[in-house]
C-alpha cells in the first residue's frame, strides 16, 4: 500500500475490514482523512487505541461491508486487504463511491483464477500481481497472493 499512495495528494480514504487499524493509522499519519470499518467491535476498539497511541485521528465504525453506505464520488482511496475476494459488484460499488482519479488498493490470498482482475477491467489497472510470498502476519507459510491497484478514470 505504501507504494500505491506514494506521490498522491492525501484525501479521503476508506479502509474496508480495517481490523486493528494498521492501514488506517498509517494513512492518517500520512495526512489522509481516514474512515474505516470492521464487523468486530473488539478490532475497532484496538484500532482506536492504536490511532491514539500514534497521535492520529481516524473515524472507525462497527459495520459489515454489506451494511456500510459507501456514498457517491466520496473517496480518493479505498483499501481492502485480507478481507475477501472482490467481485464485479464490488467493482461497480467502488466505482460509484470513488472520486474521479480515485484508486482501489487490494491484497488478499488468491485462488486459481484471475476473477478479481477481470472484475476491475473497467478501471485503469495501475498494478496487478499474482505471486507466491510470505505474508508478514504469517512468516512460516508461503501463500499465493493477489495485489491490485486500480484507478477510476478522471473522465467519465
Amino acid at each position: 500500500m505504501i507504494s500505491a499512495i506514494e506521490g498522491r495528494k492525501p484525501g479521503k480514504a476508506l479502509d474496508i475490514g480495517m481490523g486493528q487499524g494498521r492501514n488506517s493509522v498509517y494513512l492518517a499519519a500520512q495526512g489522509w482523512e481516514v474512515t474505516g470499518f470492521d464487523p468486530s467491535g473488539e478490532a475497532i476498539r484496538i484500532a482506536r487505541s492504536n490511532a491514539d497511541k500514534a497521535g492520529v485521528k481516524i473515524r472507525s465504525l462497527v459495520a459489515r461491508d454489506d451494511e456500510f453506505e459507501y456514498g457517491s464520488d466520496l473517496w480518493d482511496l479505498i483499501v481492502i486487504t485480507y478481507v475477501r475476494d472482490l467481485t464485479k459488484d464490488d467493482a461497480e460499488r467502488f466505482w460509484k463511491a470513488l472520486k474521479p482519479g480515485g484508486i482501489v488498493v487490494y491484497e488478499n490470498g488468491a485462488d486459481e483464477s484471475n476473477s478479481v482482475l477481470r472484475a476491475f477491467l473497467s478501471y485503469q489497472i495501475i498494478r496487478f500481481e499474482d505471486i507466491q510470498t510470505t505474508p508478514e502476519w504469517n512468516p512460516e507459510n508461503r501463500i499465493r497472493v493477489q495485489r491490485l491497484i486500480a484507478q477510476k478514470s478522471v473522465r467519465q
